[in-house]
């Protein structure tokens, strides 16, 4: 408990959080993809920082996995934000976590789906769609569908939110998500951070697009529909 308090104080306070001793609250199986599949500690606080400074509410966390980044952004921030997830044993790891730690935390056991984006003025995005891709050995486990079908179908449901949100919505992703932004968002940041960049997108104009930008790694390209 000693531990885990200093780690609270330390991640409001905006000081330098070790992962290993973040993830040490999670079971073997979630420490040990860490690396893998959790947004770094110092990933999270710069995303919680850029989101903040643009006036973000309500936070969804697409695909949140063990809820590191959740937790992390609300410490951050001092709000809820929310956590959208497929696998209820990671929902389990992640309500442990958030409560240990004392974030504001609501998480949804579902997909794209399941939620209304119109609740939501900026989404955090850590390639949650890619793992539709990775060959099984890779993957977490194989509890839910993945497929490159579910791979096209997650990135169109996602796309359309995109197009239909309120200007001022932001977009925060680390290592991209596969998808077109439409060019009525504007990169405001762009960070080397970890293993990838992180970018921040704001939409500035209401309408639909007639470009797009695709993120691929360390660029950013035009591309037409």
């Amino acid at each position: 408990m000693h531990a885990q308090h200093a780690i609270i104080e330390a991640l409001r306070a905006g000081r330098r959080v070790r992962d290993t001793s973040f993830d040490a609250i999670y079971p073997e199986d979630v420490r040990r993809v860490s690396a893998r599949f959790w947004t770094p500690v110092e990933v999270a606080r710069t995303a919680a920082r850029w989101l903040a400074s643009e006036g973000a509410r309500a936070v969804l966390d697409v695909g949140s996995g063990a809820g590191k980044f959740c937790i992390i952004a609300s410490l951050n921030m001092g709000q809820r934000v929310t956590g959208l997830e497929q696998r209820s044993t990671l929902l389990e790891a992640a309500r442990t976590a958030s409560s240990a730690y004392g974030a504001s935390t609501a998480f949804e056991h579902g997909t794209l789906e399941t939620l209304d984006p119109a609740a939501y003025d900026a989404y955090y995005l850590f390639n949650p769609f890619g793992e539709n891709l990775y060959p099984i050995g890779e993957q977490f486990d194989t509890t839910p569908e993945l497929s490159s079908l579910r791979y096209s179908h997650d990135l169109s449901i996602f796309e359309h939110w995109l197009d239909y949100a309120a200007a001022g919505t932001c977009v925060v992703t680390y290592h991209g998500f596969g998808g077109r932004i439409p060019n009525t968002y504007e990169l405001k940041r762009a960070l080397p951070k970890g293993s990838d960049y992180l970018r921040l997108w704001k939409k500035v104009r209401p309408g639909f697009a007639d470009s797009h930008s695709l993120e691929r790694n360390h660029t950013v390209m035009s591309c037409r529909r």
